[in-house]
């Protein structure tokens, strides 16, 4: 029962500090791993930003109040949407270092 506890803690801490860098990327849109000044930024990385809200945000809803039925589907379809988003901005993300190569 303590190390299902101590698990949950955790669990909510590192969803926590997503969650943050998720709230980082929507808002501020730089990315702070690259360490390049953009006058611009892409809205690739908002997405990024939205999509790291959307899973760490259920992933802490759901390890806090332990949702049954239509309420735990629900979470489970927002980390979904947060995951297909995490896919388009790896291709988009592909996609503008093809057209820069060129």
């Amino acid at each position: 029962m303590v190390t299902t506890g101590i698990v949950q803690l955790v669990s909510l801490i590192l969803a926590a500090l997503a969650l943050l860098m998720g709230a980082y990327l929507l808002v501020i849109g730089k990315r702070p791993w690259r360490g390049e000044e953009q006058q611009r930024v892409a809205p690739r990385v908002r997405l990024l930003g939205l999509s790291y809200m959307l899973v760490f945000g259920s992933a802490m809803i759901q390890i806090v109040t332990q949702p049954t039925g239509i309420e735990a589907e629900a979470l489970g379809g927002l980390m979904v949407l947060g995951g297909v988003i995490v896919i388009v901005v790896v291709l988009l993300e592909a996609r503008a270092s093809r057209r820069s190569a060129i």
